[in-house]
């Protein structure tokens, strides 16, 4: 049996059932780019029967999340053709309301290589790292047009 990363829309760091099905009936064969802004816990916050000695959980939110982040970027995001644009930390909230530690955008080909993501074999069990770090986020679909102006040419196609 496929194990699927918990989508649990209570969470708050997942779509909910509303934001999924209407991602869903966007066109899946359009790319898209998310806008992704993230608040990480202080100390990662692991289920208490976690346990990895090569991997220890008294960690900040952000370096779980980031033991998340490259591993979807070493392995996963090749395999569906995407790839992450920027990584980089908040310096300052400028307009609008929240506390954001860090801002990941990332850019697919397609809306269905971004929904095949978290059905490839191995993803489910890395997805403890991001349940432990994220405390919360924001994500942002943006459509094709996202791509225009970026100054890299390969990512237009």
């Amino acid at each position: 049996m496929k194990q699927v990363a918990n989508l649990d829309p209570s969470l708050g760091i997942n779509p909910s059932a509303e934001q999924a099905a209407a991602f869903f009936a966007l066109d899946p064969a359009s790319p898209v780019v998310f806008v992704n802004l993230h608040r990480y816990y202080d100390l990662a916050r692991y289920p208490t029967d976690y346990h990895d000695p090569r991997l220890p959980s008294d960690v900040s939110g952000r370096d779980a999340y980031h033991r998340y982040l490259g591993e979807v970027e070493r392995r996963y995001l090749p395999q569906v053709g995407a790839r992450f644009l920027i990584v980089a930390p908040v310096e300052l909230l400028m307009i609008g309301d929240g506390e954001w530690d860090e801002a990941v955008l990332g850019h697919y080909p397609s809306k269905a290589a971004a929904m095949r993501l978290p059905t490839l074999p191995g993803y489910a069990a890395l997805a403890i790292h991001r349940l432990a770090g994220l405390a919360a986020a924001l994500t942002v679909a943006l459509g094709p047009e996202a791509l225009e102006r970026f100054p890299i040419p390969s990512l237009r196609t």
